[in-house]
């Protein structure tokens, strides 16, 4: 609908509440929903290659870039951590695992996510996927 139809001419209070009221126009502010994360996988859920194989990480991570919406992941899933991290109930302090910036797929989710970035500053609001007869879980 028009926003021109939903303004109405109405009377402003004083600002500091004494003197004459002023005429204005009230035009309505409909925000928007937020974004959704279309992926997330916390601290204490098991591990993703407890039920998945790298591979399926990568396509999820490939699926989630073409979403408009905020994207995100976790250090867990982007270097495909074997086990659980049961932050909760550690006792033990952090070590150093080695993993670098291009363990796991995280090479390519920065470049997954660089296509995310590229397609939302040039406008593009909708992707269409179709796998016949494959449903992903």
């Amino acid at each position: 609908m028009d926003g021109v139809c939903l303004t109405n001419k109405e009377e402003l209070d004083p600002p500091f509440g004494t003197g004459p009221t002023r005429p204005c126009i009230v035009s309505p502010l409909n925000g928007s929903v937020p974004h959704a994360l279309m992926y997330d996988l916390t601290h204490d859920n098991e591990s993703y290659l407890d039920k998945y194989s790298a591979e399926h990480a990568l396509s999820v991570a490939g699926i989630v870039t073409f979403g408009y919406c905020a994207i995100a992941s976790v250090k867990g899933f982007d270097d495909l951590y074997p086990k659980l991290l049961n932050l909760v109930e550690e006792k033990r302090r952090y070590e150093l695992t080695g993993l670098d910036e291009n363990s796991g797929i995280a090479r390519a989710k920065r470049l997954l996510n660089n296509l995310h970035r590229e397609m939302v500053l040039g406008g593009f609001e909708e992707a269409h996927y179709w796998q016949e007869g494959d449903v992903s879980k």
